[in-house]
């Protein structure tokens, strides 16, 4: 799991890199405290569904775009 939160920050800080935000920015459009989403983008904490859904739309992006890929055969 570890693995996986560090993609997911990897994949937002991206995102947010791409739409030229900052994580003041970012932390003001998704009502996050700007501590946590770096948190978030270093894959130290794992983010909720919902918090998820909130970064996506102050990015203004799909949920799935900020989701890595998933390993299927070392998941089994």
């Amino acid at each position: 799991m570890d693995d996986f939160a560090k993609k997911l920050g990897k994949n937002i800080k991206m995102m947010r890199v791409f739409k030229d935000q900052s994580q003041a920015e970012l932390s003001f459009k998704s009502g996050l405290d700007q501590s946590y989403l770096s948190r978030v983008e270093k894959g130290t904490v794992n983010v909720t569904v919902i918090k998820l859904c909130a970064i996506a739309k102050a990015l203004e992006c799909e949920l799935t775009e900020l989701l890595p890929e998933i390993d299927k055969t070392s998941a089994l």
